[in-house]
C-alpha cells in the first residue's frame, strides 16, 4: 500500500488547505463511510486540552477532561448517522506501549463506545506489509478521496497528500477494512491492558 501510495500523483496540502479541504469532502461522504488507520505511536496534539494536561504529567486532569467530552461526542456521532455515515479505525499497537499511547487510546475507548468504531492491532501483525517502511497513516473518505497524513519529525500533522480516483480509493479503504477485522475490539485490549476507567489510573 505504501508503494502504491509512493508511485501515484497526489496533491500535498498543508496547514489550513488540509483542514478546509477535509472538512469540504467530510460531510459529503454518505456511505462507505469513513475509515481510518493509525501507525505511529507518539503525536503532538497542542491544540487538545487533555493531552496538554497529559504531557504536563496531570494525568488525573487529561482524564477529567477527557470524560468531559462525552456528550459533545454524542452529539458528534449522532449527526454522522444523520448524514448517513459512521466512522472505523484500526489503530496500530507496539508493545510496550508508550505513555502517549495510553492517553490516546483512553480517548479512543471513549470514542468506541460512544459509536466511533475502533479496533486494535499489534504491530506484529503488519510488518509483512512494512518492507518498504512503516505503514502511512490513512483516512479515506467514501469512495472520493484518500490522505496520507503528514507529519513533522515531533509527531505534529501538518497536513496531507490527496488522492482521488475511486479504483485506488476502494484499494486503499480495502486495506484498512482488513485489517480492521483482523483486529481486536478495543474494549478487550484496554481491559487486558489495565486502562479501563474502573481499573485505576495508569
Amino acid at each position: 500500500m505504501l508503494e502504491e501510495l509512493t508511485d501515484t500523483p497526489g496533491e500535498r496540502l498543508l496547514g489550513d488547505a488540509y483542514a478546509a479541504d477535509f472538512d469540504r469532502n467530510f460531510w459529503q461522504i454518505g456511505e462507505p463511510g469513513f475509515w481510518k488507520l493509525e501507525r505511529l505511536q507518539e503525536f503532538q496534539e497542542p491544540t487538545d486540552d487533555s493531552w496538554v494536561a497529559f504531557s504536563k504529567g496531570d494525568w488525573p486532569e487529561a482524564l477529567r477532561l477527557l470524560e468531559g467530552r462525552r456528550e459533545a461526542l454524542t452529539g458528534h456521532y449522532a449527526k454522522l448517522r444523520a448524514h448517513g455515515f459512521e466512522t472505523w479505525r484500526i489503530r496500530v499497537v507496539e508493545q510496550p506501549l508508550t505513555d502517549y499511547m495510553h492517553w490516546e487510546l483512553r480517548l479512543l475507548l471513549l470514542r468506541d463506545e460512544l459509536g466511533g468504531h475502533t479496533r486494535v492491532i499489534d504491530a506484529g501483525k503488519v510488518r509483512a506489509h512494512e518492507q518498504d517502511g512503516p505503514l502511512p497513516e490513512l483516512i479515506t473518505l467514501g469512495d472520493d478521496v484518500v490522505y496520507r497524513l503528514l507529519y513533522d519529525e515531533n509527531g505534529l500533522q501538518e497536513g496531507g497528500v490527496r488522492y482521488t480516483g475511486s479504483g485506488l480509493v476502494s484499494r486503499c479503504r480495502e486495506f484498512v477494512r482488513a485489517l480492521y477485522h483482523e483486529g481486536e475490539g478495543i474494549g478487550g485490549f484496554c481491559a487486558r491492558e489495565g486502562l479501563l476507567p474502573a481499573g485505576g489510573e495508569q
